[in-house]
């Protein structure tokens, strides 16, 4: 046994409690209604955002080994303003994804896998909707600190800078190591109908990693995603955006089909020029 598949290991049992409780949330039967009336809004955000930092225990595994070498310090200016600008239009793209990956049916031998999904489908929205129905702007700087800033830092940590890292010194081939590390982060969260575009946004952030060799790069565009996503829904609670436009929980507004095919003509002219610069790093 080669000792990066040890690694592996090792890396597996790190995070294992956390990956239990992901688990035992997700089996255990809970009534489809759930009201959060009375429960400290603040504390909930708090509660989860610690549970992830599970994700930072592997640290004592790696902490010692050069190949994982994450270069946190490393961090450029025009190569963070292109990927501010591909991050956001790759939101635009995803857009479409989500709702299509929301109106997914299933055949009939697996309607009880659909019924689970919808119901944990349902469950999350509401618990997501009260978690982020902000009623300060205190509270909104909380929600960027537990739902933007400590997830974007411990799920780039473990997916990308930990999982994926190990899967390419085992695999050899840093493509397929990046495609079952952003699997893998999808199926973390066990939420069918967010699956397809979680894992899009993996293998982006993926690349990112991969490219530049430094973590500080995936970690600003998760931030960031979630963020917007979380601005977006707070700024439009409070009418910002008028009272025709309504947004809500796990949902994307519907973008016209010229603004989305022009948003991909500019992302690939992005993305391209963000690999030539964040591959500086690598020569």
């Amino acid at each position: 046994m080669s000792k990066h598949i040890k690694e592996l290991m090792y890396i597996i049992i790190a995070v294992s409690p956390l990956l239990i409780m992901s688990l035992v949330s997700n089996v255990i039967e809970t009534p489809s209604e759930v009201s959060y009336d009375g429960l400290d809004r603040q504390f909930l955000l708090f509660s989860n955002s610690l549970f992830l930092l599970f994700f930072l225990v592997p640290y004592f595994v790696i902490r010692n080994k050069k190949e994982y070498s994450m270069n946190l310090s490393i961090i450029r200016g025009y190569p963070t303003f292109l990927l501010v600008l591909t991050t956001i239009l790759f939101i635009v793209l995803n857009a479409p994804i989500i709702e299509w990956n929301k109106s997914i049916s299933f055949p009939g031998f697996l309607s009880s896998f659909e019924s689970w999904a919808l119901l944990k489908e349902k469950q999350l929205e509401s618990l997501t909707e009260y978690l982020i129905s902000f009623e300060s702007n205190y509270e909104f700087l909380v929600g960027i600190l537990t739902i933007a800033i400590i997830p974007g830092l411990c799920e780039e940590y473990f997916f990308r800078g930990v999982l994926q890292k190990n899967l390419q010194l085992i695999l050899k081939n840093p493509h397929i190591a990046i495609l079952i590390s952003a699997f893998l982060f999808s199926a973390f969260h066990l939420q069918f109908y967010g699956f397809f575009p979680r894992f899009f946004l993996g293998l982006l952030f993926g690349y990112f990693f991969y490219w530049s060799n430094s973590l500080i790069y995936p970690v600003i565009a998760h931030a960031l995603n979630n963020f917007l996503s979380l601005s977006t829904y707070y700024f439009a609670k409070k009418g910002l955006f008028g009272d025709s436009i309504n947004f809500s929980v796990n949902s994307s507004p519907d973008i016209p089909i010229v603004l989305i095919l022009f948003s991909f003509v500019v992302f690939l002219y992005l993305i391209i020029s963000l690999k030539k610069q964040l591959n500086l790093f690598n020569e």
